[in-house]
């Protein structure tokens, strides 16, 4: 049987992100990245995530948010990817949840969302003023249980 390795090269949001997804099929990874994981640069994402959840039932959808996405980006982005993102960012925003992102909830325990960006609704989960960093946090500790069972190496400094 053939020996199958990975090499993700950096250890921000992406590549943890990746990291974790391919350890998950059992695949082996080495994650190589310039600094510790938890000093990229994706730390500096402060303001939140985009996702239209809905939960204050303000009409939001994922077309509008599509919609949103693309004329804030003066209809420069790739539209195809862009509508898949704002169709699944809902999901990914339970997930990361699910995985321990401490995001501010309202007094009924349920996500807190607030309009961030020019977004024409409460779309944006956060966490605090420091969401790159929790998400980094969550992310990388999910990436640890791989590391524990020898099917990731980081290697960092590189």
């Amino acid at each position: 049987m053939v020996d199958q390795r990975v090499i993700i090269v950096g250890g921000g949001l992406a590549g943890l992100a990746a990291t974790m997804k391919i350890a998950e099929l059992g695949t082996r990874v080495l994650l190589v990245s310039f600094l510790p994981v938890k000093r990229s640069h994706s730390v500096c994402a402060q303001g939140g995530i985009n996702g239209a959840v809905n939960i204050k039932g303000e009409g939001d959808s994922p077309e509008i948010h599509f919609y949103d996405t693309v004329k804030g980006g003066d209809f420069l982005a790739h539209q195809p990817l862009c509508k898949d993102m704002c169709y699944h960012a809902p999901f990914v925003i339970y997930l990361l949840d699910r995985l321990g992102v401490p995001f501010n909830r309202t007094p009924e325990g349920n996500l807190d969302f607030r309009r961030f960006g020019g977004t024409l609704y409460n779309r944006t989960a956060f966490a605090g003023a420091t969401t790159g960093q929790q998400l980094l946090y969550a992310l990388d500790e999910q990436v640890r249980r791989f590391e524990t069972r020898g099917l990731v190496e980081k290697m960092e400094w590189h």
